[in-house]
């Protein structure tokens, strides 16, 4: 969410609003979020999470409290263990840092940030830039790309739920009918062309292919076109036999297609188009979460 949220900041800064960024700087043991974790809190909304329920209103709190001394910088120690005065029962606890982002020098350095991330570059965050001095840096990560081919119903699904679990999707088909006025927001979308796919791929933010194509050859002509592209997830659909009789048809590009996950999607016995997509999303989640760690 990182890309989203210095998005939201630099434009709430702009627009003249006091906000305090609030991270998950340090844990330890069982919490509901890990370092990373950061929120937007204002007088009057909060946008993003660090974790949600009783900890989560106590950083709100909190977070208010320093918009109305006007200080900068303020520390939160959260107890989820349990113990009288805690917080939750998890187990664990949280350091939370926050920070008053206010001024000329702050609004030019959250515009810098969020304008690095919307062009797909990875930064680091100095600990004093989160509220805290002896903070360790944090990673800053755009939002991946999510280039799904085939923009039929299990497309669709796709590319629908990927933008609500910050993907940046875009979706390549060479049916323009597939493609109708106001049926995407904020998909990019694109014909299938070998040029359109190297577009597509052209991006210095980790990117993610899923093939839902209608057809046995549409799948081949798209692997031929972006083979050796590196890629953080390559996916598939369809059955065994299909998936087989794809590999067998692109011998040139074996060693780039043990990486295939086909049939792609968690096995949870999906059927309908957005069942399909949840499978996939999972499986995408998982991988993102386990390339951020």
């Amino acid at each position: 969410m990182d890309e989203a949220l210095f998005t939201r900041l630099a434009q709430r800064m702009d627009e003249g609003a006091a906000v305090v960024l609030a991270s998950v700087i340090q844990t330890r043991g069982a919490t509901p979020r890990k370092p990373g974790a950061r929120m937007l809190v204002e007088a009057d909304r909060i946008q993003f999470s660090v974790g949600g329920g009783a900890m989560e209103a106590r950083v709100i709190a909190a977070a208010r409290a320093l918009l109305e001394r006007a200080d900068q910088n303020a520390e939160l120690a959260i107890d989820l263990t349990g113990r009288p005065g805690s917080a939750g029962i998890c187990g664990g606890s949280m350091r939370i840092a926050l920070r008053r982002w206010q001024g000329v020098d702050d609004r030019t350095l959250a515009r810098a940030i969020a304008g690095a991330l919307a062009a797909g570059e990875t930064l680091e965050l100095p600990g004093e830039a989160l509220g805290a001095q002896d903070a360790a840096p944090q990673r800053l990560r755009p939002r991946a790309r999510l280039l799904i081919l085939g923009a039929g119903h299990c497309g669709h699904a796709l590319a629908e739920l990927a933008e609500r679990v910050d993907f940046e999707v875009w979706l390549a088909d060479s049916r323009p009918e597939c493609f109708p006025p106001g049926r995407y927001a904020t998909a990019t979308c694109i014909d299938a062309s070998p040029a359109s796919l190297h577009r597509a791929t052209n991006t210095a933010r980790d990117r993610y292919l899923v093939l839902l194509s209608r057809d046995y050859p549409t799948d081949v002509a798209a692997l031929a076109a972006l083979a050796g592209v590196d890629c953080a997830f390559l996916g598939m659909m369809g059955s065994r036999n299909r998936i087989a009789q794809v590999r067998a048809a692109l011998p040139q590009h074996a060693a780039w297609l043990e990486g295939l996950v086909a049939p792609v999607g968690l096995a949870i016995g999906d059927e309908t188009p957005h069942e399909i997509a949840v499978a996939i999303l999972a499986q995408l989640i998982e991988r993102r979460r386990a390339r951020a760690g």
